[in-house]
């Protein structure tokens, strides 16, 4: 167990990630700027324009629903986590290539929470990238690693 201690934390940052972003995008809409609330509003009443037409969605139906969606995909990097902990059958190679995906998708929603959000998730998934980078590291190159 010592030697899975990375994918532990990394793991708790993703629920802390999980738990956050579900608590912020259910209560989005709770704001006292006037600014904001007039936004708020023209999101609920503007529709998407696509290229084949208008959809019959608006835009906070689209942002709700890509919201959903990272919430969805940091459920997935959960799964995986967990796979990597609990599956003692899992190979060195499978191992790896799946800490690799890991560390791909919280690098780059780090990247881009810097970029377009705020610090929190951007420093969650910075941290939980380089603790699996690190336990990617330790799988390659230690000869007794399981």
């Amino acid at each position: 167990m010592k030697e899975k201690w990375k994918l532990f934390l990394a793991l708790g940052l993703m629920l802390f990630f999980l738990v956050g972003h579900t608590i912020g995008t259910l209560t989005r809409k709770n704001v006292t700027n006037e600014k904001t609330k007039q936004t708020i509003l023209a999101m609920e009443s503007t529709f998407v324009e696509l290229p084949n037409g208008i959809s019959h969605h608006t835009i906070d139906e689209f942002y709700q629903g890509m919201s959903f969606a990272l919430d969805a995909s940091i459920l997935l990097v959960i799964g995986i986590l967990m796979i990597c902990i609990k599956d003692d059958n899992l190979t060195r190679s499978s191992k790896e290539q799946l800490l690799l995906f890991v560390i791909f998708w919280t690098t780059s929603i780090s990247a881009l929470s810097f970029i377009y959000i705020f610090p929190v998730p951007a420093i969650t998934c910075l941290l939980a990238s380089l603790l699996l980078f690190g336990q990617w590291y330790q799988t390659h190159f230690q000869k007794n690693y399981n």
